[in-house]
Parts: structure tokens; C-alpha cells; sequence
């Protein structure tokens, strides 16, 4: 399943497998002017002992030296994860040359909607 948000040099856009239902799902969300691979994030849910009916995500994240993309990496592979309560990796790549705190915030918010739309549509099947 694919998904974008945003026009022009702040497009991001979400590309999704499903490994198979209810056991993964790998998204690689990309955009600006130079896609590539930033970051990696895993986000992992699981029930507490004590608490069963509580759900907890852990996270691991891998990020390319020299590249902020854990930003988006991270919160959409918990997103992910938390609501469809399963195993999630996000790789992440977003770059816009010479950005300025606005472009950055804008690829944030387009990623933030990107991942948003996916997991309503990964609700429904």
C-alpha cells in the first residue's frame, strides 16, 4: 500500500507491507528532495504481566550518522505499533537541501499525517 502527503518539496510518502496479518508491518517513508535511508525504528508492543489488558510499546532505533531521521522514524513506528497492535519497523529518509526550520517542520507534519492516513486504512483490512 503506498500513501503521500504534501506537495512539492515537502511530499512524503509512505510505501507499506503487511508481513501477514496481525504479524508485521514494514513501512519506508520518504520525501524531499533526496530520499534515502536515515534511520530505522522498531517498535514493539507487548502486554505487562501484571497488567494484562495494558499494552506497552519498546523501541530500538538506528540512525545514520550525520542524519536527524529518527524524528519521523521513531513516533511513526510507535504509531504504528500501538495502533495496530503489532510489530512495526519504520525506515525513514527525508532531505531537503538547506532546509530551514519550517521545511523541517513540514516534512514532520506531512509524515505525522502520512502515517495517520496508513494506519486508518490498515484499521479497516
Amino acid at each position: 500500500m503506498e500513501f503521500s502527503a504534501g506537495e512539492g518539496k515537502w511530499r512524503v510518502n509512505l510505501a507499506i507491507v503487511r508481513i501477514s496479518l496481525g504479524n508485521g508491518v514494514v513501512a519506508i517513508l520518504t520525501g524531499g528532495e533526496e530520499p534515502h535511508i536515515g534511520a530505522v525504528a522498531i517498535a514493539l508492543p507487548s502486554k505487562l504481566a501484571h497488567h494484562p489488558e495494558k499494552v506497552i510499546i519498546s523501541t530500538s532505533v538506528f540512525t545514520v550518522p550525520g542524519h536527524m531521521d529518527d524524528r519521523v522514524a521513531t513516533p511513526a513506528a510507535i504509531k504504528i505499533a500501538e495502533e495496530l497492535k503489532q510489530p512495526a519497523i519504520v525506515i525513514a529518509g527525508l532531505h531537503i537541501h538547506q532546509a530551514t526550520k519550517e521545511d523541517i517542520n513540514k516534512l514532520v507534519e506531512n509524515s505525522n499525517n502520512v502515517v495517520s492516513k496508513a494506519v486508518k486504512e490498515l484499521k479497516k483490512s
